[in-house]
């Protein structure tokens, strides 16, 4: 019998995240962004499938912010991971308990890629995949919410009216400009009409961090602009004013979950490529709909391609980011976020 291929990636997840097995990668979170915790959540599965181990997450929530999905790492060992021995994607390990620590991987991968690539290959490798498989999209489809986020969530939906015929557009604002220049509006109305062009939609969810965005999206002639009101936009570096303000954690969670589902709820994304909810629901939504046209993903620094101003003066922004971030190792960077550090 012949496994479809999405169904064998559930399988293997099955298999090494609720059975019994005996190799074990542990994977420490980082208090960032929502988005960003789903992408190490993302990351973490794909470093299971592609070593044979099952991914054991430091917590079920995903701080500051409070639980969204279901437990994935049933069985976990309750040990002290710190006495274990870190991943390295460049030699072989047999050891039954890894650490993985993600600045020191991308070290060791410097010359050969990023670390979220060298693990898709190898799951392209050890499954005998097409090589423009979507890994991504399936590990999220396998991924469930907890029964009353998604109940809210749902709920959500139905008020707002999206659908496979919506056009799910994430007009990223807030904090991005701690790594990029946004990207302005004009570009996002540009690709919302190269879509239309290709795909009728007829309607277009608009998520965003800020409370303008509803004044600066376009939309097509007849096409209904969904944007929910009901949402409290601080437009800022959400997660730091978590830190800051934890009653608004249960608040914030659910917007950040809501809109990350409703715009892989859609039959179509526009975003841009250094966004985690663009790429996220971008990745689900190929999963969910053959035509590649329905998904545009602008480049996330054309305003700085733009202005080599802007390009200088960010490039010395990120420079020092990521020089700081290379220097503070994930379990250092954990508990200086925690006590607002860094």
């Amino acid at each position: 019998m012949t496994i479809a291929l999405p169904s064998l990636l559930k399988i293997e997840l099955d298999r090494l995240q609720f059975d019994k097995t005996d190799k074990f990668i542990w994977i420490e979170q980082i208090p960032i962004g929502f988005g960003g915790q789903i992408s190490r959540r993302l990351l973490g599965l794909k470093l299971a499938l592609a070593l044979d181990r099952k991914a054991v997450f430091s917590d079920v929530a995903d701080a500051p912010y409070l639980q969204t999905l279901e437990a994935q790492d049933v069985g976990a060992p309750d040990i002290d991971w710190s006495l274990y021995e870190l991943f390295d994607p460049l030699a072989p390990q047999a050891d039954a308990y890894l650490r993985f620590e993600y600045e020191g991987a991308s070290r060791r991968l410097k010359d050969h890629g990023y670390i979220e690539s060298w693990a898709r290959d190898k799951i392209i490798a050890r499954f005998e995949l097409p090589a423009d498989y979507n890994v991504d999209g399936e590990i999220l489809k396998w991924m469930r919410l907890i029964p009353s986020v998604a109940a809210e969530i749902e709920s959500a939906r139905i008020r707002l009216g999206i659908s496979s015929t919506t056009l799910g557009v994430h007009f990223r604002r807030g904090d991005k400009t701690v790594e990029s220049a946004y990207v302005p509006a004009a570009h996002f109305n540009d690709a919302i009409l190269r879509v239309f062009e290709t795909w009728r939609f007829e309607s277009l969810f608009l998520a965003s961090d800020s409370p303008k965005a509803i004044e600066e999206i376009k939309t097509p002639p007849g096409v209904r602009v969904i944007f929910d009101f009901e949402e409290i936009r601080y437009n800022n570096a959400n997660h730091k004013m978590l830190f800051r303000n934890p009653a608004l954690a249960q608040q914030e969670t659910y917007t950040a979950a809501k809109n990350l589902a409703l715009l892989s709820a859609c039959g179509g994304v526009v975003g841009q490529d250094n966004a985690h909810f663009a790429t996220l629901s971008a990745a689900v939504v190929a999963a969910n709909f053959s035509d590649k046209r329905r998904i545009l993903l602008l480049h996330g620094q054309v305003a700085e391609l733009e202005s080599p101003s802007l390009r200088r003066y960010f490039e010395v922004k990120r420079t020092i980011r990521k020089f700081a971030r290379a220097c503070v190792p994930d379990e250092v960077r954990v508990k200086l976020l925690r006590f607002k550090l860094f």
